[in-house]
């Protein structure tokens, strides 16, 4: 089994993030999309702007809109009128929706098998947390959304820049070693570092960067510790949504939810609703 020529943490990730940086890993038109919501004074003809400069995103966009989960009076036939329709955070999750796709299609059958499932596992936990953002108070539902639909970021990095093999990382979480232990003896680094380091190098907000680092509760001193929640127990969840086990089963983190300010004996039952979100997303998209 190969493993990670660099022994120091730091270098591996830098060497990794050399890479991500010399490539156009997200489309120019979801940093431009990114930039508009940024700014709340910014009109909804700026992200239209935004997102049809780019016919092929467009079109996929639109193909979103138009899926029966949205449940929409007419058939949308340009960003304008989906803007319309579903309002400008919505139109925005879906343009990072299928932004971030493209960096989950692989170059073979076994990478393309591993990265479509770790899209489906960011899909739902995009619906899971935006669902739970709702429920929890003090959190931004499409913030929520974006952290779970970027959670798994720093698996396909390393899939496809690491200097290591992600299937021999496989075999080591098959026999029992931790995600981050296993990616760390192949690469030198995890996902969620990866993930960190290279929203932030992209300027994303720090809410959104601090909401990736879901793997670990967060030290006292530490900010945002809500979005980390959030991501963290919406991830549980749609793993459970995937396996069909009960909360107890997998040990969801009691830290979760009293960051989240949930009450530990409704455990079972927003795990079952958080499902149903899930399971609703999936049939209508």
């Amino acid at each position: 089994m190969s493993a990670v020529p660099q022994s120091d943490h730091t270098t591996a990730l830098e060497v990794l993030m050399a890479k991500v940086d010399n490539l156009a890993v997200l489309p120019h038109v979801v940093f431009k999309v990114l930039e508009v919501t940024g700014d709340c004074d910014s009109p909804a003809n700026e992200m239209e702007k935004a997102i049809t400069i780019d016919p092929g995103f467009s079109s996929k966009v639109l193909t979103l809109s138009n899926s029966a989960f949205f449940g929409l009076p007419k058939r949308v036939t340009s960003i304008k009128e989906a803007l319309m329709f579903l309002g400008f955070k919505s139109v925005r999750n879906l343009a990072m929706t299928v932004g971030a796709f493209d960096m989950f299609v692989g170059k073979n059958d076994e990478e393309s098998l591993r990265r479509r499932a770790w899209w489906r596992h960011s899909v739902d936990t995009a619906v899971c947390a935006k669902w739970l953002a709702r429920v929890s108070p003090g959190l931004n539902a499409d913030e929520a959304y974006t952290c779970g639909l970027l959670h798994y970021l720093g698996k396909t990095l390393l899939d496809r820049f690491g200097d290591g093999s992600y299937t021999d990382c496989s075999h080591l979480i098959e026999s029992g070693v931790s995600v981050n232990e296993a990616e760390e003896r192949i690469f030198g680094c995890n996902h969620v570092e990866v993930a960190v380091s290279a929203t932030r190098k992209w300027g994303f907000p720090e809410s959104l960067v601090q909401g990736l680092r879901y793997l670990e509760p967060p030290a006292e001193d530490e900010d945002f510790h809500k979005e980390r929640a959030c991501t963290a127990l919406a991830s549980t969840i749609a793993t459970l949504a995937r396996k069909g086990r009960v909360a107890d089963e997998l040990g969801i983190p009691s830290w979760c939810f009293s960051t989240l300010q949930l009450p530990d004996e409704r455990a079972q039952t927003i795990v079952d609703e958080g499902i149903a979100e899930i399971t609703a997303a999936s049939l209508s998209l």
